[in-house]
């Protein structure tokens, strides 16, 4: 009986869940050009990072939390964390929520103050009509959520989980001497696009 093995050349790049909850940065982070020595790489572009826990995109930070509270219970926490409610303003950053809250529901920054009132943002935008929005015609619904499903109004009493939203902080360093940190068997070294 003749036995075969078969050997392939496998690249893995590090492991992108714990990289992703203790720092992220733009698109071009993880570079494929090898630079001359052996286990070192060069991230061409900013470094930005996020609280562990967080997620990063486009700049930004965002905290899903598991617990579930009431809407000024969710309000209160992501202030004590820096932040505030999610406030959403184009369609790319309510798709990237709604691909990672998938089919549960979350309080967003949304809010209604009146019935005939403008449902406005807690930074005090209008919501724009170019989200899709679900609305309920039971009992009034004055708080926002959101799920893998888009928009919608809500009881502010009703306890879900909630979205935070930061800024993602930047690292800045002397042209002179870029900043770098070891991930695995491999040294990573910020540089300037």
């Amino acid at each position: 009986m003749e036995e075969r093995v078969t050997y392939a050349d496998l690249r893995f790049p590090p492991t992108p869940d714990l990289v992703q909850q203790q720092m992220s940065c733009t698109h071009d982070l993880w570079s494929t050009e090898k630079s001359p020595s052996y286990g070192q790489q060069t991230l061409r572009a900013q470094c930005q990072f996020c609280p562990v826990g967080w997620l990063w995109d486009a700049g930004q930070c965002y905290y899903f939390s598991s617990a579930k509270k009431t809407w000024e219970k969710s309000r209160e926490d992501c202030c004590s964390r820096g932040a505030q409610l999610v406030t959403i303003q184009d369609n790319t950053t309510l798709a990237f929520l709604m691909r990672t809250t998938d089919m549960e529901v979350f309080h967003v920054g949304l809010k209604k103050d009146g019935f005939a009132s403008d449902w406005k943002w807690l930074d005090g935008t209008t919501l724009k009509g170019i989200f899709l929005f679900h609305r309920y015609t039971r009992s009034y619904q004055a708080c926002g959520r959101l799920s893998g499903l888009g928009l919608s109004g809500g009881l502010c009493s009703e306890p879900l989980g909630w979205v935070c939203k930061q800024s993602a902080a930047t690292l800045q360093w002397l042209q002179s001497s870029p900043p770098s940190f070891i991930w695995g068997n491999t040294t990573y070294s910020c540089v300037r696009p």
